[in-house]
């Protein structure tokens, strides 16, 4: 059976609710964060010498990096569903979003909870990342007044990975505030709250819960 490893509070929540999507049969193990450090435990090392999340393992493989996993699980148990089909605009868009999720879009993101989390309000640093904020969000804005989800008409996996981006900025999906510019974006906040009513997300936000 598919094992799911979760570091609470990590970007593990997102394979928890991939495999909720495709209803596939896992095992969820916990691990705990080390509430002084941040840091993961040494049972997530055990399974990975990196001790970062999200790791699965799966028919005796080990896999790693959350773009990676979806599009393993995709391959394994996704029989044609949450992936736009191999040659057509919306798959480059979709390749596009699972990459930007972890790259471009997470940039301001990531500058600006790590300098909440090490108290080190740099100046040009966070104006660096109000100005990314103000390139990336905007771009998300434009792509969801064309349609409903990230990559076109249709919920795929680069929801799932874009989603956790964008719920760090909002400060919903670590115990951390942000200060992006969350409500001069309204459809990038309809977007969230359509994903969170999804049957799969509610389910899987409460197993992943600290």
């Amino acid at each position: 059976m598919l094992k799911i490893h979760h570091l609470v509070a990590s970007r593990s929540d997102r394979i928890v609710w991939l495999a909720e999507e495709l209803e596939i049969p896992y095992e969820l193990v916990r691990h705990l964060r080390n509430p002084q450090t941040f840091r993961a435990p040494d049972s997530l090392r055990a399974i990975t010498p990196l001790a970062k999340a999200p790791v699965i393992e799966d028919q005796g493989v080990v896999v790693s990096e959350s773009s990676v996993i979806c599009d393993y699980l995709i391959d394994q148990y996704g029989q044609g569903r949450l992936r736009p089909s191999a040659g057509t605009p919306a798959r480059l868009d979709y390749a596009y979003w699972m990459a930007s999720s972890e790259s471009t879009l997470m940039y301001p993101v990531l500058i600006d909870v790590l300098s909440t989390m090490t108290q080190s309000d740099a100046a040009g640093l966070l104006g660096f990342a109000m100005g990314e904020y103000t390139t990336m969000f905007g771009h998300v804005e434009r792509t969801l007044g064309k349609h409903a989800y990230i990559a076109g008409d249709s919920f795929t996996a680069a929801d799932v990975m874009v989603y956790y981006t964008l719920a760090m900025a909002a400060g919903t999906a670590l115990p951390i505030p942000s200060r992006a510019p969350m409500a001069d974006y309204p459809l990038l906040g309809d977007y969230l709250a359509r994903l969170e009513a999804r049957p799969a997300w509610q389910k899987a936000n409460k197993l992943c819960a600290a």
